[in-house]
């Protein structure tokens, strides 16, 4: 493995387990929320690395950016599945109103 990888796990699972403190409850989005850390953790690394923002490095790892990358990802997943699940549907109850 290469120290990227071990980094870009640890960062994940770090931002991950800190969102769901602060949320205080596991749920239905947990798995979903483990693929933004993953996804947002490698994309601010990527693009710390293309801009060069360099706040704190280790190595090539931009650890600031992968971590507020991580955290943008999982903050819109979690808008997304709130807005997905407020809006207003169809109405419940078995069809027509027999009123």
């Amino acid at each position: 493995m290469t120290p990227w990888l071990v980094l870009v796990g640890l960062v994940a699972t770090g931002n991950l387990a800190l969102l769901l403190l602060i949320r205080g409850r596991w749920g239905r989005l947990s798995l979903l929320l483990a693929l933004a850390a993953l996804g947002g953790t490698v994309a601010g690394d990527a693009v710390a690395g293309r801009t060069g923002l360099e706040l704190l490095r280790i190595g090539d790892f931009h650890l600031v950016a992968a971590s507020v990358g991580a955290q943008v990802a999982m903050l819109a997943v979690l808008l997304v599945a709130t807005v997905v699940t407020a809006a207003p549907g169809p109405a419940r109850g078995g069809g027509e109103d027999r009123g």
